[in-house]
C-alpha cells in the first residue's frame, strides 16, 4: 500500500509478476484463497473454519489439487494462490502441492499455523521451493493475551520462534491480527512489536460473525471509525506496509481525511477524484478475490460462505467471470440503502460478507459503517488511539 499510493495500504503483492493496478477484476482475481484442510491443532476462538483435529474425508486429493492449479492458469493474469486451512502443514503433499503451483508460475503464499510442524526446515523448503510469503497470525502483543485468544499455551512463544526463523532462511513473512472487542486495545503495542519483527505487511482483519466468529465481541461503528483514522494517523511511521481485510470502509476514512488534507469538502468530490485518492484495486467478496473450500467449493470468500460451484466439475475461470453471484458482487449498482447512495460504494461498497452475516441481505448496508451518505457525516475529526 504505497506511493501517490505511498499513503494508502496496499494489496500484497511482492513477487508478483505484475501490478495488481493492471487487473480487470471483472475477467481476472487478484487473490484466491484455498483451505486445503479444515485440520488445525489449534482451537482458535474466532476460527472462521471450525477447525478440527481430523482431515475431513472428502477433502481434495493429491491429483485434483493439480488439476484445479492448472485452471488457474487460465485466467488472463493469474492470480495470486494463498494456501491455508485449517492448517496446510497438516497435508503431507503440500510441498507436492507448491512444487506443481509454482511449476505452472503462478505465485504461492502459504499461511501456516503455530504448532511444531512450521520447523526451520520446512521453511527453508518452502524458501526453495519459491513461495513467495507466508503469513503469522499474532492477536496479542503479549504471551497471555495472546495464547488466551488462540486457545493453546505457547503459541505467543513458538509465533515469535516462526518469525526469527522465517528470517534467518529468506522467507517474506506478514502478520495477521484479527480485530475485536478484545485485541482492539493491544493495537498500539501489537504494532511495536510488528514493527520490530522484520514483517513486510500487517494485516488487519476486522470480524465477521461467522464459524467460531461470536457477534459478541465485534466492535461498534464507532470503534471500526477509530481504529480506521487511528491506522491513518500511523501508517507513515510503521516500516511496514498495512493492510485491511474485511474493513472495507477504511477506504473511505483514508479518502475523507485526504480530501480533509487538501482543505476541501465532501460536496466537491468527483469520481475522479475517489479514483485518482485510491488507485488501488476495490477488491470485496467475489470482486478480486474468491474462496476454495477443502472440499473444492468455491465461494465468494470464506466469510461469505455462499456455495457456487464444485471446482472439480466446473471450470473455475467461467465461474468467476460468468456465475450470476460473481457478476452481481462486482456490481455497485446492487448495492442499495446508503450503501448504495454512498459517494465511496466503488472502492469501498462495505463489508458484503458482514451484511450477509448480519442482516442476511448480501447487497444491504455494511452494519458497522457510520457514515452517513445523505447528510455527508464526516469521519475525519476521530484521531484517538483504539480503545475497548
Amino acid at each position: 500500500m504505497k506511493s501517490s499510493m505511498a499513503h494508502i495500504p496496499a494489496a500484497p503483492s511482492t513477487g508478483h509478476p505484475r501490478s495488481p493496478l493492471s487487473v480487470n477484476m471483472d475477467r481476472d482475481p487478484i487473490i484466491i484463497f484455498w483451505e486445503l484442510t479444515l485440520s488445525c491443532a489449534l482451537a482458535c476462538s474466532h476460527c472462521r473454519a471450525e477447525a478440527q483435529p481430523q482431515r475431513h474425508p472428502l477433502e481434495m486429493d493429491t491429483q485434483s489439487c493439480f488439476r484445479l492449479l492448472e485452471q488457474l492458469t487460465g485466467f488472463d493474469q493469474p492470480p495470486i494462490v494463498v494456501l491455508s486451512g485449517g492448517d496446510p502443514f497438516m497435508r503431507r503433499d503440500l510441498f507436492n502441492i507448491v512444487d506443481h503451483a509454482v511449476g505452472l508460475g503462478l505465485t504461492v503464499s502459504v499461511s501456516p499455523s503455530a504448532t511444531a510442524l512450521v520447523t526451520r526446515d520446512r521453511l527453508r523448503r518452502l524458501a526453495d521451493a519459491g513461495v513467495s510469503r507466508v503469513s503469522f497470525s499474532l492477536d496479542g502483543a503479549t504471551q497471555e493475551t495472546h495464547d488466551s485468544f488462540r486457545g493453546f499455551p505457547g503459541t505467543f512463544r513458538r509465533t515469535m520462534d516462526m518469525f526469527q526463523t522465517a528470517r534467518d532462511v529468506g522467507l517474506e513473512f506478514q502478520i495477521n491480527t484479527t480485530v475485536t472487542r478484545s485485541t482492539v486495545a493491544e493495537l498500539p503495542a501489537l504494532a511495536q512489536l510488528v514493527s520490530h519483527t522484520g514483517a513486510v505487511l500487517w494485516d488487519l482483519f476486522f470480524l465477521v460473525p461467522v464459524g467460531r466468529g461470536n457477534a459478541d465481541d465485534l466492535m461498534s461503528g464507532d470503534q471500526h471509525e477509530a481504529v480506521f483514522n487511528w491506522i491513518v494517523d500511523h501508517r507513515r511511521t510503521w516500516p511496514f506496509q498495512v493492510k485491511t481485510t474485511l474493513g472495507q470502509h477504511y477506504r473511505r476514512v483514508a479518502i475523507q481525511r485526504r480530501l480533509a488534507a487538501e482543505g476541501r469538502s465532501l460536496s466537491t468530490l468527483s469520481r475522479a477524484d475517489v479514483k485518482r485518492m485510491w488507485p488501488l484495486p476495490a477488491t470485496n467478496d467475489g470482486r478480486g478475490i474468491f474462496f476454495i473450500s477443502h472440499t473444492g467449493t468455491m465461494m465468494p470468500s470464506g466469510f461469505l460462505p455462499i456455495p457456487v460451484a464444485d471446482v472439480r466439475s466446473q471450470n473455475v475461470v467461467d465461474v468467476y467471470r460468468w456465475f450470476p453471484l460473481f457478476q452481481k458482487l462486482r456490481d455497485p449498482a446492487m448495492l442499495h440503502s446508503k450503501c448504495g447512495r454512498c459517494p465511496f460504494n466503488n472502492v469501498c461498497g462495505g463489508s458484503r460478507a458482514r451484511a450477509f452475516a448480519m442482516t442476511g441481505d448480501i447487497f444491504g448496508p455494511e452494519p458497522r459503517c457510520i457514515f452517513d451518505p445523505y447528510t455527508g457525516g464526516d469521519s475525519s475529526r476521530q484521531r484517538h488511539e483504539p480503545t475497548c
